[in-house]
């Protein structure tokens, strides 16, 4: 179990790394953000649905749970994106990350699940690092954004709880993500054919490149991982490892296009990531002590 365990860290901790790539080609392609959202999910789509051929389901589809995943799954992309565009990319992602916050009222309130100490203590720590992480970049600007970045953080929140219900096996988790990622794209595809936006549609050779990447590896191959991940690690466990995300967004972007990160970030980065080992190597060592004991 222990081993298990262990691969469950490791997979949601490299599906983070694979998330944060997303920053630099966000910020690299031309095309807006809705036109980004739609050709990723198109990509990510056929990425996912080529991974349920290996995948193990229970026979009868719990269609409300896969709903209720694909629901969320899809409303966190989109309410990100958006609050992306209406407010700024630090209150965007700072609020989307409040995601542990409502992992941890979801369960109190509906499974009575009342947070470890060093689960509240790493809770405390990261945000912390975050908030020093974005010192001076926080903004009161545009309410509608911040309210749409913290619906993404609620959305996300519900689908990692969700992702742990006894009924989400293997086959309900992936093909969730293939319906939440279809409806992106076909609501998206809808829109801006009513909108005129013939453009959408024909990306620049580059772009579309960078938008394969992000469906492919940034959000299809990342879930695919997340997915295995999460099985075997609890769900705040799992949405405390996804803060490794915009710890290393900037990093990436610093390595290519020569944007330094300010002395705050790296400070409250290295915060966070303290905070994440700490919070392992403690949650290890209990889960190792019953057997020394027994021995």
């Amino acid at each position: 179990m222990n081993r298990d365990h262990r691969r469950g860290l490791l997979a949601v901790l490299f599906a983070a790394v694979l998330w944060s790539t997303g920053g630099l080609l966000i910020k690299w392609v031309s095309v807006d953000g809705l036109v980004t959202t739609m050709w990723r999910s198109v990509f990510a789509a056929g990425t996912i649905a080529f991974a349920l051929k290996g995948a193990r389901s229970v026979r009868r589809t719990p269609w409300g749970l896969l709903i209720g995943l694909a629901l969320s799954y899809a409303a966190l992309l989109v309410m990100f994106v958006t609050a992306t565009r209406l407010t700024t990319a630090a209150n965007a992602i700072f609020l989307q990350y409040t995601a542990p916050l409502h992992v941890v009222l979801f369960g109190l309130v509906f499974w009575r699940h009342r947070p470890s100490g060093i689960d509240l203590i790493t809770l405390a720590a990261a945000f912390g690092g975050m908030a020093l992480f974005f010192v001076g970049k926080l903004s009161p600007a545009n309410s509608l954004g911040n309210y749409l970045a913290l619906g993404s953080g609620v959305a996300f929140g519900a689908f990692l709880l969700l992702l742990k219900h006894r009924d989400a096996d293997d086959g309900v988790r992936l093909r969730a993500m293939v319906l939440g990622n279809v409806l992106l794209a076909v609501g998206l595809a809808v829109f801006h054919a009513a909108s005129g936006r013939s453009e959408a549609f024909s990306p620049p050779r580059q772009d579309l490149l960078a938008l394969a990447f992000l469906g492919v590896v940034q959000i299809g191959l990342a879930y695919i991982i997340f997915a295995y991940g999460i099985a075997r690690i609890a769900a705040l466990e799992a949405s405390l490892l996804g803060m490794l995300e915009p710890v290393l967004n900037p990093v990436w972007v610093w390595l290519v296009l020569g944007e330094s990160p300010g002395g705050w970030a790296v400070l409250g980065g290295a915060i966070i990531l303290g905070a994440l080992v700490l919070r392992t190597v403690v949650t290890e060592r209990g889960m190792r002590a019953p057997k020394t004991a027994r021995a």
